[in-house]
């Protein structure tokens, strides 16, 4: 008899405490290569809002962009921090802080790029970056994994006490 694939995948949820990986500083749960991107993105923001002193518009921008890109490292690092044993709901409510804060920053961009781009270019744009908004949104929302459901399934069947017969569980 032959294993689905998923008796074949192993269960991270059971797996241990891992080690700080090799990006971390040593006893320390800081990664390097955020901390690295942080400071590459207010060196570089600090140069383009000089650079763009005297232009409202563009100053605005690049602060929303730069606002934007520290609230997608923090929501981010808050969703990383959630345990197994947090509750479902909380993981939902960080899940939609990342996929609000990344929407905004992708739709930005998108517009900030149709501004100058000829009429057919930017509606590609406004369309690549509408999917990816509504992609994201159903990776992360709606999309349940065949692990997830067999999970979901044995859970509800737990609730209910009902043991499958035999023919079920093949």
């Amino acid at each position: 008899m032959e294993l689905p694939v998923s008796a074949n995948k192993p269960e991270h949820h059971d797996l241990p405490h891992q080690p700080a990986s090799p990006s971390q500083f040593p006893g320390s749960r800081i990664n390097v290569f955020a901390v690295v991107g942080l400071v590459f993105l207010t060196i570089y923001f600090l140069d383009s809002a000089h650079r763009s002193r005297h232009d409202p518009s563009a100053l605005a921008f690049l602060g929303f962009v730069y606002s934007d890109s520290v609230m997608l490292f923090v929501c981010l690092r808050n969703f990383e921090k959630l345990g197994a044993d947090c509750s479902p709901e909380k993981k939902e409510r960080a899940k939609a802080k990342v996929w609000a804060v990344a929407s905004a920053l992708n739709l930005a961009l998108a517009w900030r790029a149709a501004q100058i781009m000829p009429p057919m270019p930017a509606v590609v744009v406004w369309l690549m970056a509408g999917l990816v908004t509504l992609g994201g949104f159903y990776g992360l929302f709606i999309y349940r994994d065949a692990d997830d459901i067999v999970a979901a399934h044995d859970c509800s069947l737990a609730k209910n006490k009902q043991v499958p017969s035999p023919e079920e569980q093949v």
